[in-house]
């Protein structure tokens, strides 16, 4: 299942507060996830510590994340 938001583009890289929005997860616990390894989409290093998520990761998890009878 692929979740499309109306505003967003299947490429576009979205920040870690736009990640909390579509999520529901707090930033707080993204970045706690991303330290420990837990699940997240995976994330694409722009250098330093810039970090960003692809929609179309982020859809593709969100999707993965469901339950079967819900997918």
């Amino acid at each position: 299942m692929t979740v499309h938001h109306p505003e967003a583009r299947p490429f576009a890289l979205l920040t870690a507060r736009d990640l909390s929005a579509q999520t529901g997860m707090s930033m707080s616990t993204i970045y706690r996830k991303r330290s420990n390894g837990e699940s997240l989409p995976r994330a694409v290093k722009l250098g330093g510590h810039a970090v960003r998520w692809r929609q179309s990761d982020v859809d593709a998890w969100i999707g993965e994340q469901l339950e079967p009878e819900a997918r």
